[in-house]
């Protein structure tokens, strides 16, 4: 697997998310046919894992984690949708 950074394509949901969050870094992410959007803030770092096509994968979310989230002793939130299209990270700093 291989985290492709395809944040300029994204360059009005980049803009949206700065402008409207209280984040300050936004990259976007191509992992296949999953998009992956981290944002991060003074305060918490967020990653969003989205496929419209089939359910997110758990060794997608893996993968996922021990690239974006650095440190071992990390905790973590995950939030997953009903239908497993969309998954949410939550790490509080």
């Amino acid at each position: 697997m291989h985290l492709i950074d395809v944040t300029n394509s994204y360059a009005k949901l980049v803009q949206s998310q700065l402008n409207t969050t209280d984040a300050n870094y936004v990259k976007v992410y191509s992992l296949g046919n999953t998009s992956v959007i981290y944002t991060e803030s003074n305060t918490a770092i967020g990653i969003a894992l989205e496929n419209h096509d089939r359910r997110v994968r758990k060794e997608e979310v893996d993968f996922v984690i021990k690239r974006l989230i650095k440190g071992t002793d990390t905790s973590y939130t995950l939030t997953v949708d009903q239908s497993r299209h969309v998954i949410e990270i939550h790490v509080d700093k």
